[in-house]
């Protein structure tokens, strides 16, 4: 009997030296989760995204390097200016980064943005938009580099995504033809910051 305890014990210890040996090795995938308020510890590997809403183009690049630029769709509303509250059609304006990685998404593939961001919130306050407690934890949560609350009346859960159609809009998402958010998948990690500007 006391040799299957001995068996047993070799064994759970065999397991649990092989899990601590994977968790700790091998390379970073973009599923890590990281973000701003990381500091140092971001694995962005120099990837950046910036959206001209004018162009209505999303570039892609890596340490300063132009990887491709691509054709996208924009909130139907954009060109009435910035996005302001829940449902107004726009895309939003700012620096941002990349806060969720959804592989299950109704769009195909799809990178949510960190929309509302402290500017967004801060602005939110003063206009009576959203309380100090939504404010704050707006802040809070993009100071973290975590997935700011998209459930207040500023809006939310804008994501560059899949399933473009060529000349249409969106209800305030970026969107980009399928092939060209395979490429975005594979470069972009947690973190990556995305500008969206004119």
């Amino acid at each position: 009997m006391d040799w299957i305890k001995i068996k047993c014990r070799t064994l759970i210890a065999g397991v649990l030296i092989l899990a601590t040996t994977l968790s700790f090795s091998g390379p970073v995938f973009a599923e890590q989760s990281v973000g701003p308020g990381s500091g140092d510890l971001r694995s962005t590997n120099g990837v950046t995204i910036y959206v001209s809403k004018r162009l209505k183009t999303l570039s892609l690049k890596q340490n300063g390097v132009l990887i491709k630029e691509y054709p996208v769709s924009l909130g139907a509303s954009s060109s009435e200016g910035n996005k302001n509250v829940e449902g107004d059609m726009r895309t939003p304006s700012g620096e941002f980064y990349v806060c969720l990685r959804n592989d299950k998404s109704v769009a195909y593939l799809a990178l949510g943005i960190s929309y509302p961001g402290i500017k967004d919130a801060e602005r939110g306050y003063a206009d009576g938009i959203i309380t100090e407690a939504q404010r704050d934890e707006i802040i809070s949560a993009n100071l973290a580099g975590k997935q700011p609350p998209w459930d207040t009346p500023l809006g939310g859960f804008v994501e560059i995504h899949g399933c473009r159609t060529s000349g249409g809009t969106t209800r305030g998402c970026v969107a980009l033809d399928n092939d060209a958010m395979d490429v975005l998948w594979s470069y972009c990690n947690l973190g990556v910051p995305v500008t969206i500007g004119p």
